[in-house]
């Protein structure tokens, strides 16, 4: 085994099997189990690693306490044409809204468009995913999640909105689909979080420290900036309107109102498909994609650009090379799970050097 400082190497499918297992082991159904490992290996294959299996000790840590449940009441409670909202009851916030985009696809087949929200939900994960769940059943598919207060408002020193994060994905023809996953803020939680296991400085203007001044140094780094100030401020303000207000559960005034409720962790989803074959207009879409993209990146390129890529491409790049070498982890993270397993009685995989 590596040490705790040395980064490892490990199977895609054997880091996936790993992860649901310990999970298994900690209570959850299996069926809640494989998507969160999924997605989280999902997450880490793009090479988005502030939101892939560095998150499964906080995801732990909150089942004994009722803040993740493994007993959660999963549930449908309104249902009206193409509307509904899934009541997740504090349950696995990656399985509670693949099955609301999941709800959304079966309602745009039906209708041409499908709304779904989940409300009461845990962390959400790489919402990238969901979007590409959908695009890759030639659909359009966007996500849209409010959160507690985790980032600031333009001219606050303290957080006051959610990272916001949203996605939209489209089908292409001849290719992977084109996903665009952004947060509303400059970094992430996640990533900020990732900077304190590999000691790495945060980039400049992205984070404010406990005073409310700009800091690089992630043990210093509190509360993320808005991306693009009023832009991102903007955002995170209408996503709480269109998610939490929406299923009549406001998490961000509720948290300014009341500070004991800022560390009470509940995100609130909306997820949306849209079939673009019910529109006779759009009929050729997976091809105007594609022609659009290929356009766009034959264009001239500035200094300092050797390629032109879409939304989501490098992530496919990292994921195709991942697959085949396998996912690298820091040791820090590697370390923690193998502890969690450990406590569970789950026997730990072999890896390989960096």
């Amino acid at each position: 085994m590596k040490s705790d400082a040395a980064s490892i190497r490990i199977p895609a499918a054997g880091l996936e099997d790993f992860v649901c297992k310990i999970f298994i082991a900690a209570g959850l159904k299996p069926e809640w189990a494989q998507a969160e490992a999924e997605i989280l290996i999902w997450a880490d294959l793009r090479g988005v690693g502030s939101h892939g299996v560095l998150r499964v000790p906080h995801y732990l840590a909150g089942m004994p306490r009722g803040l993740r449940r493994a007993d959660a009441d999963i549930r449908v409670v309104h249902d009206r044409g193409v509307m509904a909202v899934l009541e997740a009851d504090r349950g696995p916030g990656l399985y509670v809204t693949r099955r609301g985009m999941d709800m959304a696809l079966e309602k745009a087949r039906a209708h041409g468009l499908g709304f779904v929200w989940t409300r009461n939900s845990t962390h959400t994960g790489a919402m990238g995913y969901y979007a590409r769940h959908a695009a890759e059943q030639g659909m359009i598919g966007l996500t849209f999640s409010s959160s507690r207060p985790l980032m600031a408002y333009l001219g606050s020193r303290d957080a006051v909105l959610g990272t916001a994060p949203l996605s939209i994905g489209v089908p292409r023809k001849n290719g992977t689909p084109i996903v665009f996953d952004m947060a509303s803020s400059a970094t992430t939680i996640g990533a900020m979080a990732q900077a304190r296991q590999s000691g790495k400085p945060l980039p400049p203007n992205v984070a404010l420290d406990s005073n409310g001044r700009m800091t690089t140094d992630p043990l210093r780094a509190e509360t993320p900036l808005p991306v693009g100030g009023a832009k991102g401020s903007g955002l995170g303000f209408m996503l709480e309107c269109l998610t939490s207000l929406m299923v009549g559960l406001p998490l961000l005034a509720t948290a300014l109102e009341d500070p004991a409720q800022r560390n009470v962790f509940l995100q609130n989803t909306l997820c949306i498909a849209l079939d673009p074959y019910a529109m006779p207009m759009a009929e050729n879409l997976e091809a105007e994609v594609e022609r659009l993209a290929l356009d766009i990146a034959a264009e001239p390129r500035a200094e300092g650009f050797d390629e032109i890529l879409m939304p989501g491409e490098r992530g496919d790049r990292v994921a195709a090379r991942q697959r085949l070498e396998g996912i690298v982890l820091p040791g820090a993270i590697w370390a923690h799970l193998v502890a969690a397993a450990g406590r569970r009685g789950v026997s730990v995989p072999e890896v390989f050097a960096t």
